[in-house]
């Protein structure tokens, strides 16, 4: 019977239910810090002992207001507890705690988000210039509405001032009579290798798109957002951190390492995210240019289906070339009217 009380007296108290106990302490034991050193690196925003995985962790830990409320209600002592109501414990004495978890997680994670952000709006930016500003490009167009309107002569498209890109990939599925290898695709690489060759490379001028038409502007725009929000947030959760509190001590000694270091951060990543901001907005404005420059309706363009065109008929024209070329080298029946290259 005394073996048996002393195993009692031994035995942990646990308020949380089995499954939530078990994944806080099988997550848990992926740290190699105290719950006092989780606690201080929360506070202090230690990232040499708290990784941005090891926050993502933490934050699917954290007690929920049931839980804070069930932890006030126990009046025994702290050690007593199962290690998973412990952690609990530890974790909600810090004021606004998930707060600050998520705050640090944005802090670690901004300049990465930022950076990659940045990138992705200067690339869609350049491929919009490179391709309004090709003179190579337009020479190539030029050609193009030459052709069609000499395909289309004595029709009522045979006057054509202009047309889209979509309607010049279908330069590939119009078929020669006398060679159905032969398209209209082949015909354009051929009369300009005859006639403009210092055009053929045109497609280097628009090397960006091929990446730009994987970006689409909505995406952009969800991720400046995302990180806005999040700023946003932290900023909340400073001004609520400096508001006073009824225990100053307790207030002052875990939050001023927290203010100093969030304060500064916010300041820079809300000036970071202003240029961020300007250059979507410059973004925006080339968008507007290119949907004129190509005549189509700015409300309705869209960026990155305009840019995957773009790509394709890059792609179309070289392997025409190509094709041509190795056609005319085979001495391959039926390519008459073809310039010779």
């Amino acid at each position: 019977m005394k073996a048996s009380s002393s195993k009692d007296k031994k035995k942990a108290i646990q308020l949380l239910d089995l499954k939530r106990a078990n994944n806080i302490a099988i997550t848990l034991s992926r740290f190699k810090s105290s719950n006092a050193e989780i606690k201080n690196a929360i506070l202090t925003l230690d990232e040499g002992l708290l990784s941005l995985e090891q926050l993502q962790m933490l934050l699917t830990l954290l007690p929920t207001p049931d839980e804070i409320r069930m932890l006030k209600s126990y009046k025994g002592e702290v050690e007593k507890l199962g290690p998973s109501e412990q952690f609990l414990h530890t974790m909600a004495k810090i004021p606004k705690v998930e707060a600050r978890v998520q705050g640090f997680i944005f802090k670690q994670e901004f300049n990465a988000r930022k950076s990659e952000l940045k990138d992705k709006v200067t690339l869609v930016a350049s491929a919009a210039k490179r391709v309004i500003e090709s003179v190579k490009f337009k020479g190539i167009l030029e050609i193009t509405l030459a052709l069609g309107n000499f395909m289309n002569s004595g029709h009522q498209l045979g006057n054509a001032q202009g047309f889209s890109i979509e309607s010049v990939l279908m330069l590939s599925g119009i078929r020669s009579g006398s060679n159905k290898k032969i398209t209209l695709m082949h015909y354009l690489a051929a009369l300009t290798a005859s006639k403009e060759p210092s055009l053929l490379d045109f497609s280097h001028d628009l090397r960006d798109c091929r990446d730009a038409a994987n970006i689409p502007r909505e995406a952009l725009s969800l991720e400046l957002n995302q990180l806005q929000q999040c700023c946003d947030e932290l900023r909340d959760t400073l001004s609520d951190l400096t508001q006073p509190k009824q225990d100053k001590k307790e207030h002052d000694s875990s939050t001023s390492t927290f203010l100093q270091i969030m304060t500064h951060f916010h300041k820079t990543a809300s000036g970071e995210l202003g240029e961020v901001t300007e250059k979507m907005e410059l973004l925006d404005k080339r968008f507007k240019a290119l949907a004129k420059y190509f005549g189509e309706d700015p409300k309705s363009f869209k960026p990155n289906d305009f840019f995957k065109n773009v790509a394709v008929f890059c792609d179309e024209f070289e392997k025409s070339l190509e094709e041509i070329r190795q056609y005319q080298k085979e001495g391959s029946v039926g390519l008459e009217g073809l310039p010779m290259i």
